[in-house]
């Protein structure tokens, strides 16, 4: 019977967890001008398509327009969803601005993550960036074997650790009158899932790591926070470069790019998957 208060307490915490993380609705935009920018969107995005082959200049500005009405609806109108994203980064990749299609196709993926067309449409963009930089062998490893840290959005892997923390809480409450061997086995396994899961959250919390793009068409990368630094590589990194955020100071940020080497970059040249 002592089991029961500590199961309420870590059921409370997960409640709590869950109420922080929730987003809050932001003010801006109506739900009618919402729709109205979304299908205006819409529109210019399709008139794009159309005049593509024969007015590539004209095209070019339908897509400019499409994503003016996109950002619009997610900077004033505080929507942020996988579909809205997705399309955000299809029109940047018209425009030939491979840096912004992937930092949206990336965004899109904490909403979508298991979206065949948004995967296809992000394996694209990136083979056409010029760095083709390869990732180091332990974060392949560590992909592989810890899939669901890095494949999983924070937000799917808490609702998962959410549902396998209640029914854990459930089934150990049961054992208190039926504690037979599979019921063991299953709460063990329950309470295993949850407890990997929550270990992952709290290791991203804990480390900081975040996740960016290099949006400039080029940037010369530093061995410090300064021009005056002596440049880190012989050519400048390019748009759609991938990199995890180690410091950021402001006009500065320290990056580590995919393939686990650390330079300096303009905060203005990039942009932070989870919007900073």
């Amino acid at each position: 019977m002592s089991r029961l208060p500590r199961l309420l307490k870590l059921f409370g915490a997960a409640v709590v967890l869950l109420v922080v993380m929730a987003p809050l609705p932001a003010a801006g935009l109506s739900e009618a001008d919402a729709q109205q920018l979304f299908e205006e969107a819409n529109s210019q995005f399709r008139r794009g398509n159309e005049l593509s082959r024969t007015n590539p200049i004209a095209a070019k500005e339908a897509y400019r327009s499409a994503v003016i009405r996109f950002e619009r609806i997610v900077e004033e109108g505080g929507v942020r969803n996988g579909r809205l994203l997705y399309n955000i980064g299809n029109a940047y990749f018209r425009l030939n601005d491979i840096g912004r299609a992937i930092l949206n196709y990336r965004r899109a993926e904490q909403f979508i993550a298991g979206d065949a067309n948004l995967a296809q449409n992000l394996r694209y963009a990136r083979s056409r960036r010029v760095d083709q930089i390869e990732e180091k062998q332990e974060t392949q490893v560590l992909r592989t074997l810890l899939f669901w840290h890095y494949d999983l959005p924070p937000g799917t892997r808490f609702s998962v650790f959410a549902a396998f923390f209640v029914a854990f809480w459930g089934l150990a409450s049961a054992r208190l009158f039926f504690a037979d061997r599979v019921r063991r086995a299953v709460v063990a396994a329950f309470g295993a899932i949850a407890a990997v899961l929550l270990g992952s959250l709290v290791l991203q919390a804990a480390t900081g790591n975040r996740d960016g793009v290099i949006v400039a068409e080029q940037v010369v990368a530093r061995i410090g926070d300064g021009d005056s630094y002596e440049p880190r590589f012989n050519e400048p990194l390019h748009a759609g470069a991938e990199f995890a955020l180690v410091e950021d100071r402001g006009e500065w940020r320290q990056v580590e790019l995919a393939d686990g080497q650390r330079c300096w970059i303009p905060a203005t040249a990039t942009a932070l998957v989870d919007g900073g």
